[in-house]
């Protein structure tokens, strides 16, 4: 008998999607954008089995994606989003623009200039040593909505935030979910 998983109690919200949507809707009007976007090779004997196209789509999930690619005339962008875990991504934008070049979809915009960008909602100057020695450029921007949730996480261990959590446990308790 497979034990029970407990009802899932939290909102789950996607933030970074939207927020780097927005962001390059702005200021990558006229360029092509692509979401989402999986990166590097697929495996040689995939291909030879079932065709490129076909192999791309099965082997998806074990890709890895980068929030936005932007393909300008010079260069190809790479954006991850993070709201919180800046280190994440700072870590992440490497590996994604070292994939470009094995990634059969990119092949015919290259050579180009790779740049990657990290997207956050507040500058932490902690860490633009770090990113500027990875080559990575760090650009604070984000909509009211993302600077809401940004703020979010400082007024969790808030007594007001705290008081509501235990209100809320206590309801699902009541409802059995606890």
């Amino acid at each position: 008998m497979c034990p029970q998983r407990a009802p899932r109690t939290k909102r789950y919200r996607t933030i970074e999607p939207r927020w780097v949507a927005e962001y390059c809707t702005k200021f990558h009007a006229n360029d092509i954008v692509g979401y989402r976007v999986p990166l590097g090779p697929v495996p040689k004997e995939l291909v030879e089995e079932v065709g490129l196209e076909r192999a791309l789509r099965l082997y998806r999930p074990w890709r890895p994606e980068v929030d936005a690619l932007v393909i300008t005339p010079t260069a190809i962008i790479l954006y991850e989003a993070k709201v919180h875990r800046y280190i994440d991504g700072l870590a992440k934008l490497p590996l994604y623009k070292a994939l470009v070049p094995d990634t059969p979809e990119l092949q015919k915009y290259l050579p180009r200039q790779i740049i990657m960008r990290l997207l956050v909602p507040v500058m932490p100057t902690w860490l633009i040593p770090a990113a500027k020695r990875l080559g990575v450029e760090m650009i604070a921007w984000a909509p009211d909505w993302v600077l809401e949730v940004w703020k979010e996480r400082d007024r969790y261990w808030t007594p007001e935030a705290v008081a509501e959590r235990e209100r809320r446990k206590k309801i699902l308790e009541a409802l059995g979910f606890y």
